[in-house]
């Protein structure tokens, strides 16, 4: 199973010094407003289902999560000139 980042780092510029997030800090601010709105979208996939949408929004959570975790490990670095911008999940 594949875990979340747990981390992000952020560079701007070529002489600053990259910024460690910490972005498992945010999983539990996460999980509970996952908990709060589970009857909004059982409700919405309730109501859905005759339309043949309901499946989708229950598993809607599920791919957003899915792609959240195929984050890991993502390196980006963008240079314009003499400014760089770099963005790494680990």
């Amino acid at each position: 199973m594949k875990c979340p980042p747990l981390l992000l780092r952020l560079g701007i510029g070529r002489r600053r010094f990259p910024v460690w997030l910490p972005l498992f800090l945010l999983w539990p601010v996460a999980a509970a407003v996952i908990i709060v709105l589970a009857p909004l979208v059982l409700l919405a996939a309730l109501i859905l289902l005759p339309l043949g949408w309901g499946k989708s929004v229950l598993l809607s959570g599920l791919m957003f999560f899915g792609v959240l975790c195929a984050l890991r490990g993502l390196e980006v670095n963008v240079n314009l000139g003499n400014r760089l911008v770099q963005i790494s999940f680990k």
